[in-house]
């Protein structure tokens, strides 16, 4: 009987991979058992290990960390997002890559590369839960896990920086609204400088797709901003030559119990 029940076990281990593997991003499955390896990380020497999408779910003891997100604001550019533009929005069909783009592309108003190496700022206070190269296509990537609500209501969702020249964050750390995480690339050569920009309703680590014939689990980042944005239209964000001198991060109030960084 061992045989039989072991090659059983095998066979049905085998099944769950595979369905795992096929499975869209908004489906929402249980780990066992948590092993690093299985996880998108940075070797001693910087080098990005790629994550198995089956296994990337962000670790619940980890997330209780995320601060909540009480206030959004563009990525780049100044107050508002100014000198910026979107070159293709959200759920614009492209036929190169035969499927429908699943973010923001946000450009500098001089289009091309006039914009490489521009900053990219946190859109709201959250924690990293990536950074490193993703791919090929990809190039560089930050995704922050924000938090919304809290007790039973508690909900995380994630925002997604790509194509970065480079990164300037690093996995686990406590990011505030405006702090700079990386900048503005182009996958390394790969596409004219600018920042691919989601929001997903999310709690993995996956870096994912970026074209796909439906919405998965992104929203409309502009329209999710405009609404998210948590303050009067009359104040603006500081001007991004200043934003990152404002205040040492160890004085940030981050909104977590117990926290003692005021």
């Amino acid at each position: 009987m061992a045989i039989p029940a072991t090659l059983f076990a095998v066979l049905l281990v085998i099944v769950i991979a595979i369905v795992l593997n096929k499975a869209p991003l908004e489906q929402k499955w249980v780990i066992l058992k948590d092993y690093e390896a299985w996880r998108p990380r940075l070797t001693a020497t910087g080098q990005a290990v790629a994550a198995d999408s089956r296994f990337c779910f962000v670790r619940p003891i980890d997330a209780a960390r995320s601060p909540q997100a009480t206030r959004f604001d563009s990525p780049i550019g100044s107050e508002h997002g100014a000198l910026t533009y979107n070159a293709q929005p959200f759920m614009a069909f492209n036929p190169v890559f035969g499927g429908h783009h699943l973010a923001d592309d946000l450009n500098g108003i001089g289009g091309g590369d006039t914009d490489l190496g521009d900053p990219v700022y946190a859109a709201a206070a959250g924690r990293i839960v990536f950074a490193g190269r993703a791919s090929g296509s990809w190039g560089n990537m930050v995704i922050i896990e924000h938090a919304s609500g809290s007790g039973g209501r508690r909900h995380l969702m994630q925002t997604v920086y790509a194509h970065l020249e480079s990164i300037r964050t690093g996995v686990g750390m406590l990011v505030k609204r405006g702090e700079l995480v990386g900048e503005v690339g182009g996958a390394d050569g790969r596409y004219p400088a600018h920042l691919h920009f989601e929001i997903r309703d999310s709690d993995v680590a996956d870096p994912g797709m970026g074209y796909y014939s439906g919405k998965l689990n992104r929203s409309n980042p502009e329209k999710m901003i405009v609404e998210w944005r948590g303050a009067p239209d009359d104040l603006l964000n500081d001007s991004p030559g200043i934003r990152e001198f404002q205040e040492d991060a160890a004085t940030i109030d981050f909104g977590i119990a117990g926290d003692s960084s005021k």
